[in-house]
């Protein structure tokens, strides 16, 4: 079975307690697809050891995954589990399920949006990227300096420190939500180049 085949199922969406962080799914998608090393996930998945390490680390705990034998130059090979495999098997719900939490940093999202694409779900995907692109707008706005006046300043230094860092935290957001924004007018036609060169790449290993 690939992630292409993972249907959608009449559950409910999951309960806090059985909640799969996005990277933590990525991994286990990527684990279904034939990437097994995080060296695979670093070169192939642009996912750094930073952060897959202590994701692996929460999968092996929740058994999601398990340690397979060593792969070449000593290289950890990990697999599914049974219940890794179930969460692969009910990719969706989990993917719905991010729509009803607050959405978080730039590449949590897109890596829910490319799960859901991977299972044919676009309409979830630029779902997504929408409700990510007003959340960061919205903490653009939220982050803007404060208006002057409204509170006694008390401290030139942190006063002075507090506004520029305002103003940096409020450009910041402003350009993820529009990078956020770019990227869903291109998603169809980013989604079925790569898709597209997947399939020509495994037509010819046949």
């Amino acid at each position: 079975m690939t992630l292409a085949t993972a249907k959608r199922d009449s559950e409910p969406r999951p309960k806090k307690a059985d909640a799969i962080r996005p990277l933590d799914l990525f991994l286990l998608g990527l684990v279904r697809g034939g990437l097994v090393t995080p060296y695979d996930w670093k070169s192939r998945a642009r996912t750094s050891l930073g952060a897959s390490l202590p994701a692996v680390r929460r999968l092996l705990d929740a058994g999601l995954l398990k340690k397979a034998a060593k792969g070449p130059r000593g290289r950890h090979e990990f697999a599914l589990t049974a219940k890794g495999e179930d969460a692969v098997r009910n990719l969706a719900r989990y993917v719905e399920g991010a729509l009803d939490q607050s959405p978080g940093d730039l590449e949590s999202v897109v890596r829910l949006a490319c799960l859901a694409t991977i299972i044919g779900d676009t309409g979830t995907a630029k779902k997504l990227l929408v409700e990510a692109t007003n959340a960061h707008r919205q903490r653009a706005r939220s982050a803007k300096r404060r208006p002057a006046g409204t509170t006694p300043l008390r401290s030139r230094l942190g006063a002075l420190y507090s506004t520029v860092l305002a103003d940096c935290e409020a450009a910041e957001e402003a350009a993820t939500a529009e990078k956020l924004e770019s990227l869903r007018r291109r998603w169809d036609k980013v989604a079925e180049e790569v898709l597209q060169q997947w399939r020509d790449e495994r037509r010819t290993r046949r």
